[in-house]
């Protein structure tokens, strides 16, 4: 299913992006297609001799909402550092950038938006699945 979304993420994305319109939604759908295709990727998750089907189930087990501010995407990034680490540059800046986009200024220029796409892009360079 993951896989499937961001694909689906992904296609929003491009369709956003040649519109030249909507630069803040490119940054948004880039974001969560990697989100999906890194989560993807990283489950199922084997620790300590459990298994994990879903980020839902490894947050759970790993009950960092102790930790305020802590959260899926938190989580998401510290699995990203672990699993995927050539690929965590370019999450992390894809998470700042959307965060930025979506909750505090949603003006974002082309060029940045074209930055997010090639985040995206050289994400998948590095995932197995």
């Amino acid at each position: 299913m993951k896989k499937k979304q961001a694909l689906h993420n992904e296609d929003a994305c491009n369709f956003l992006f040649k519109s030249k319109k909507y630069n803040d939604w490119v940054v948004t759908t880039a974001f969560y297609s990697a989100l999906h295709f890194v989560q993807h990727d990283i489950f199922p998750l084997i620790e300590n001799g459990k298994t994990f089907t879903d980020i839902e189930s490894y947050f759970s087990y790993c009950k960092p909402a102790k930790i305020k501010g802590y959260s899926k995407h938190s989580l998401t990034l510290d699995l990203v550092k672990k699993h995927i680490p050539p690929a965590y540059s370019h999450y992390k800046r894809l998470y700042d950038s959307c965060m930025n986009a979506r909750y505090v200024n949603y003006l974002v220029s082309f060029p940045k938006a074209k930055i997010s796409k090639e985040d995206l892009t050289d994400i998948k360079k590095h995932l197995k699945k």
